[in-house]
């Protein structure tokens, strides 16, 4: 059944016959997707802007720790009653599988669900991250833009692309951060075509967003010059990232599991609320995503973040600052996991940038101790930190180089950068594939993913072959061998009155009975035929379909469109197809 297009597509499609050159349109959407995305952002910025300042207003500080159970209260309740379609969405992992297996088609309401829900976790002191719903709900905008344009698999997935790229560059203040996150974990191939349009949606969402908010999220410190004597604590640095990064993980996966127990949504929300309350009580930098720490840290006050804690009573020494971020340094992870597992919204990235921030700052603290004729800068391995970890936990490590060095402003550090980022990467590939126990992030491997994706560019409806000769259930014996004797196939399908697919007769079962003449007028098709083995749905993804064919060891298969057959797809032809769509040069324009 073709898609009707409506007014809009019809005069959308015109215009586009009349461009000169159609490629300057993904060009054009790119800036459009950039723009809409850059005003979630704001939205989601200024939300828990407000939250955060009337919740701390308005709560006594002795009832502080009351506010993450409000606000996990509220998430659960609005991803019950308001936003059940979208509550399992979050992020990065659930974008990639809409690529791979929904035919990048994201519902519309991501385009809003997601910011709502993070910005009253965040707002009211949940510890995870605002990069989730701002991911989620960036790629919800291109693929609705495509959808609402009529556009192809391929468009509508470079669309996703710059929607996640224009949220993470105006979040983060870090165009090219967001340009090659796109790239390295979202998009599933990189190809040439794609740099200008993710750059300029990048590039949108940052301008509108700073026009609006002004700069934000810049750690702008002075740095000295990295002397290449320090290269040993680098890769030492790069070794703890990826243990930290192992420990945030399997931390993660303890509090999922454990949350998992409790079915009562509800009570899984007052348990995670009342913790993590219980948690932010006693260190209160734990409130929040967590960036004031980090600048409390650059600023050389890390003495103010122990002063709301009851655990300030302690006397002002050098061993009891350490091991207080040395504790704050092992929560942080606890205290993400216990929000987002048990009712609140949001995700890992801005937590494991922060947690590497602390885990730099603690190496920095032991560097100096073990070896005080080196002129050490906190900030410089604090920032080497946070790109260690983040390149583990969101398997990015081209991304944490760059983000890194845009939001800190520190890119005289590209060389540590990277030389951290290889080293904690290379150590977590090297072990993961020692040991698979450790889960992984992201989903399948890149490989495995252009795979899928150029195989769900295969429409599904051009691959039905219709000269078919179907047979009605009570058809006889007699015509059922005339019509297989007028046939090239092995397979008859045996339709009702209504033509649904009931049934199939195969060649084999047929000649059981051909002996005995007396059967040819008796014997109906309804007695012969079997239920079919495996059927495909004409709007199923061709990956799919593949998977069908491996399973089902069939080389042909029959098509139905609401239960009423179509046809039948083989397996040759998908094939054939695909490897044409892979020998093709800029699939994405």
């Amino acid at each position: 059944m073709k898609h009707k297009l409506n007014r809009f597509q019809l005069g959308f499609f015109r215009w586009r016959r009349r461009q000169s050159n159609n490629r300057i349109m993904p060009f054009v959407l790119s800036v459009v997707v950039g723009l809409i995305v850059g005003v979630a952002a704001i939205l989601i910025k200024t939300i828990i802007f407000y939250i955060e300042q009337y919740a701390v207003y308005f709560a006594p500080n002795l009832l502080n720790f009351l506010l993450p159970l409000i606000g996990f209260l509220l998430v659960t309740f609005l991803n019950r009653n308001v936003f059940s379609q979208t509550a399992h969405f979050n992020g990065a992992r659930n974008v990639i599988q809409a690529i791979e297996k929904n035919s990048s088609i994201i519902k519309f309401r991501l385009i809003y669900s997601k910011f709502v829900t993070t910005g009253l976790t965040i707002g009211f002191g949940g510890s995870s991250g605002v990069e989730a719903a701002i991911i989620s709900s960036g790629a919800a905008v291109g693929s609705n833009v495509g959808r609402v344009l009529g556009l192809g698999y391929r468009l509508r997935t470079l669309l996703i692309g710059c929607g996640v790229a224009a949220g993470i560059s105006a979040v983060y203040n870090a165009p090219m951060g967001g340009f090659i996150f796109a790239l390295e974990t979202i998009l599933p191939e990189f190809t040439p075509t794609l740099l200008i349009p993710l750059l300029v949606a990048a590039a949108a969402g940052k301008i509108l967003f700073e026009f609006i908010m002004g700069e934000h999220l810049r750690f702008e410190v002075p740095l000295t010059d990295f002397a290449y004597e320090q290269i040993p604590l680098v890769i030492l640095l790069g070794v703890l990232g990826m243990l930290m990064s192992s420990y945030l993980l399997r931390t993660y996966s303890y509090c999922a599991t454990y949350f998992g127990r409790i079915k009562n949504a509800y009570l899984r929300a007052i348990v995670g609320g009342v913790a993590l309350g219980s948690i932010i009580y006693l260190l209160p930098p734990m409130y929040g995503e967590g960036y004031v720490s980090i600048n409390a840290l650059l600023n050389s006050e890390e003495r103010s973040l122990i002063a709301n804690s009851p655990l300030s009573v302690f006397p002002n020494t050098i061993w009891f600052n350490f091991l207080f971020f040395f504790l704050i340094t092992m929560v942080k992870p606890l205290a993400t996991g216990i929000c987002v597992n048990s009712g609140g919204e949001g995700g890992y990235f801005a937590p494991s940038i922060i947690t590497g921030g602390l885990l730099g700052f603690l190496f920095y603290k032991v560097a100096v101790l073990a070896m005080p004729f080196y002129e050490l800068n906190p900030s410089t391995y604090i920032f080497l930190g946070m790109a260690s970890v983040f390149a583990c936990i969101m398997n990015a490590p081209v991304t944490a180089i760059f983000l890194v060095a845009e939001i800190t402003q520190s890119y005289q550090l590209f060389v540590p950068l990277m030389l951290v980022c290889s080293v904690s990467y290379f150590l977590k590939y090297y072990i993961e594939n020692l040991s698979k126990s450790v889960v992984q992030p992201q989903g399948q491997s890149k490989a495995m993913r252009v795979d899928r994706i150029l195989l769900n560019e295969l429409d599904i409806r051009l691959l039905v072959e219709d000269d078919h000769t179907p047979v009605r259930e009570d058809a006889s014996f007699r015509s059922i061998v005339e019509t297989f004797a007028n046939s090239n196939r092995d397979v008859l399908q045996v339709l009702d009155k209504e033509g649904m697919l009931v049934g199939v007769i195969s060649l084999s079962d047929l000649r059981k009975q051909l002996g005995d003449v007396s059967n040819y007028d008796t014997v109906l098709a309804r007695d012969l035929m079997q239920p079919p083995q495996v059927t495909v749905d004409i709007d199923e993804p061709a990956a799919d379909v593949l998977d069908k064919f491996d399973e089902s060891k069939l080389w042909s298969l029959p098509v139905v469109h609401r239960g009423r057959f179509k046809g039948f797809i083989s397996k040759s032809s998908l094939l054939t197809q695909y490897r044409n769509e892979l020998t093709r040069v800029n699939r994405f324009f």
